[in-house]
């Protein structure tokens, strides 16, 4: 019953595509109107309509098994990551940051370089020694 409005609508498809005029290719440009120099493409596609509906089906078929395939790709690398496969918008017990073991000695922490009295906030230029001095 459902493939009955899915061909006809196929087959409509088909006719205007057919009907739908010449082509033209102008230089490395394609137009239904006719420019100087331009010739005529035919345009056409050769394929009957159920040639075309195995295609569009095809189609379908591959993009799901690529949807699925990504799923689980995804579901393989959060296993491998150890991340719950569901996401959760709160922390949860396996998300906690480790607590440290002892007291930090604090030999971790970055050094700022001090400013100098010439420093301005310029980007630094690197120049050549003049070669003529000597």
């Amino acid at each position: 019953m459902t493939l009955r409005p899915i061909a006809l609508l196929l087959a409509v498809a088909g006719a205007t595509a057919q009907a739908a005029g010449p082509v033209y290719r102008c230089g490395s440009s394609y137009s239904q109107t006719p420019c100087p120099g331009g010739t005529q493409v035919e345009a056409g596609d050769p394929r009957t309509a159920a040639q075309r509906a195995e295609a569009r089906r095809i189609a379908a078929a591959e993009r799901t098994a690529a949807r699925k395939a990504e799923q689980e790709r995804l579901a393989a690398e959060r296993r491998q990551r150890g991340e719950p496969a569901i996401a959760s918008l709160g922390p949860t017990a396996a998300s906690a940051p480790p607590k440290a073991a002892g007291k930090s000695t604090g030999k971790n922490k970055t050094k700022r370089r001090a400013k100098s009295k010439d420093d301005k906030g310029e980007p630094f230029t690197a120049v050549a020694p003049d070669s003529r001095k000597k």
